[in-house]
C-alpha cells in the first residue's frame, strides 16, 4: 500500500493570502482560468493557491497582483480583518457606558426608547 504524504500545515499568511486572492479575483469578475492565463500559471495552481495548499513565490505574487489590478500588499494582508460583530459589540458597549453616565435627560430618554425598540424587535 503506497504511503500517503502528510499534509503540510501552511503558515497563517498563506491562509490570508488565499482568501485575499480569491476575494480579489471574484471582485474583478474573473475566473480561475482567466487569472491563470494572465499570471502565466496553470488553473490547477490557482486552485491550490486559493485553497491554501500551495504558497507562491514573490514573483508570482507580483504577477497575480498585476493581473488583478492591485498591489502586492493587497494580496498579503498582515492580519485577518477584525470580526465585525466584535467591533460593533465593543462600540455599542462603549457608547452605552457613555450614555449611562450622562446627565442629559433628553439623551437618556431617547436612548431608552431606541433600546426598548431594539429589544422588542429581537423577540
Amino acid at each position: 500500500m503506497p504511503s500517503r504524504k502528510p499534509r503540510v500545515q501552511q503558515a497563517d499568511i498563506v491562509q490570508r493570502f488565499s482568501r485575499a486572492l480569491r476575494d480579489r479575483r471574484l471582485a474583478n469578475g474573473m475566473t480561475q482560468v482567466e487569472l491563470a492565463r494572465q499570471s502565466h500559471v496553470t488553473t490547477s495552481y490557482i486552485t491550490r493557491l486559493e485553497r491554501a495548499t500551495s504558497a507562491p513565490g514573490i514573483d508570482l505574487v507580483d504577477r497575480l497582483a498585476t493581473a488583478l489590478g492591485c498591489t502586492v500588499s493587497d494580496l498579503l494582508p498582515t492580519t485577518d480583518p477584525p470580526d465585525q460583530a466584535v467591533v460593533l459589540r465593543e462600540q455599542v458597549r462603549r457608547l452605552s457606558v457613555e450614555l449611562a453616565e450622562s446627565t442629559d435627560l433628553a439623551k437618556l430618554s431617547l436612548a431608552a426608547q431606541v433600546l426598548g425598540l431594539l429589544a422588542a424587535s429581537g423577540r
